[in-house]
């Protein structure tokens, strides 16, 4: 039974240990985390003692259990001290998964952290005629695939734009934390030109080679937040998976200008980086026949179009710079 009890507690101790390592990656040093790495030392102190304490009195033990094998024996120092490091253990689990929990919130997810695999391919029903489309391509509807999880939806640009702004690894109240490869990641997206918040700040990109923000506006905050919580929380998402879900919000930011890159690159059919991620999943043909719209001769109903006008009442901008 010790042998059980001492295995068991060497594994999760360590399991411990590395759970308690991953938690500080993700979560800022507080008293917490140094507390809870002291009692993680404790238990492994304890169980060297104990190993060390065994050997000395593992005779004794062996005597004592002949004498009284007649009756129950009550327990024993060491007995005391097994069961002791088991319950420790057992505390030690519970602290370590509510620190799980709180690095979920500070995350600003509503589960424990997972990593989680997704696939967001859609395809985009175009009608060949860029002014249309372009309402289709920019402006998102809904709620993305990690809405729920962070409290965003595309109905209220305004509020979400505050929540992902907050996960920016600069200047977000919940930072995301990344580890080498995760921001090797971080950069090449985000020093794609035209994945960054141009229309206000005039930026070329949200990030320069090393990490550091470019820009210090709100939408590049958000820019930057989402990019790092898909990166850390769907890292099976390709780059330019990524990228389509970040710019889907500039398109929202934006809407005025990005309406008005996409008609203009639609019939060049030449494409910036950020509109050629919102088209990943199009059908070629669609995106080509875009390019030749309505002087084709085609039967439209133009009186449901978008217009010029349309596309000039939008706003330039949504939400604070």
């Amino acid at each position: 039974m010790e042998k059980v009890i001492i295995s068991l507690t060497i594994l999760v101790g360590a399991i411990l240990i590395f759970s308690q390592y991953q938690f500080y990656k993700i979560s800022q040093a507080s008293v917490w985390v140094y507390l809870s790495m002291i009692l993680i030392l404790a238990l492994v102190g304890l169980v060297a003692w104990y190993l060390v304490e065994r050997n000395e009195t593992h005779h004794h033990f062996e005597i004592a259990h002949h004498v009284h094998e007649e009756k129950p024996a009550p327990w024993t120092f060491m007995e005391k001290v097994s069961y002791g490091m088991v319950a420790l253990v057992a505390v030690l689990i519970l602290f370590n998964q509510v620190q799980i929990s709180q690095a979920s919130a500070l995350a600003g997810l509503s589960s424990p952290l997972t990593f989680k695999s997704f696939s967001s391919k859609t395809s985009l029903a175009l009608t060949g005629d860029p002014s249309k489309d372009a309402f289709t391509v920019v402006i998102p509807h809904g709620i993305p695939f990690y809405g729920e999880e962070l409290g965003v939806s595309f109905e209220d640009p305004i509020q979400s734009l505050e929540t992902i702004a907050n996960l920016d690894p600069a200047y977000g109240r919940n930072k995301i934390q990344l580890d080498a490869a995760q921001k090797q990641r971080y950069i090449d997206i985000l020093t794609t030109p035209t994945i960054t918040c141009e229309f206000c700040c005039g930026v070329k990109t949200a990030v320069t080679k090393t990490g550091q923000p470019a820009c210090g506006c709100k939408h590049v905050w958000a820019i930057r937040g989402l990019a790092a919580y898909l990166i850390t929380n769907y890292p099976t998402l390709s780059d330019d998976e990524i990228k389509r879900e970040v710019v889907k919000w500039k398109g929202l930011f934006f809407p005025k200008q990005m309406i008005q890159r996409y008609v203009q690159e639609a019939q060049s059919g030449q494409y910036t980086p950020d509109i050629a991620a919102l088209l990943l999943d199009v059908d070629e043909s669609k995106i080509k026949s875009a390019t030749t719209p309505a002087a084709s001769g085609s039967n439209t109903d133009t009186s449901t179009q978008p217009t010029s006008a349309d596309i000039n009442s939008l706003p330039d901008m949504v939400g604070g710079c």
